[in-house]
């Protein structure tokens, strides 16, 4: 499972392929089924949740719909 760091500059990092990534790169690895986890850098907190949410607002915001 990717373990995904979110640091304080709002920046994420992919720990296991060694560099940044993108909301939108995070949600293609959710499509392609793979489990993730984010974690903020400095406290530890799991913000996957958050995360994922903030990815289905972006993705509906782009497709000019609200949910």
């Amino acid at each position: 499972m990717p373990v995904i760091k979110r640091y304080p500059n709002r920046k994420l990092y992919d720990t296991e392929a060694k560099g940044y990534i993108t909301l939108e790169q995070i949600g293609e690895l959710i499509r392609d089924g793979q489990d993730i986890q984010v974690m903020d850098h400095a406290t530890g907190e799991d913000l996957t949740a958050l995360t994922l949410t903030q990815i289905i607002l972006e993705r509906e915001r782009k497709r000019s719909g609200f949910l």
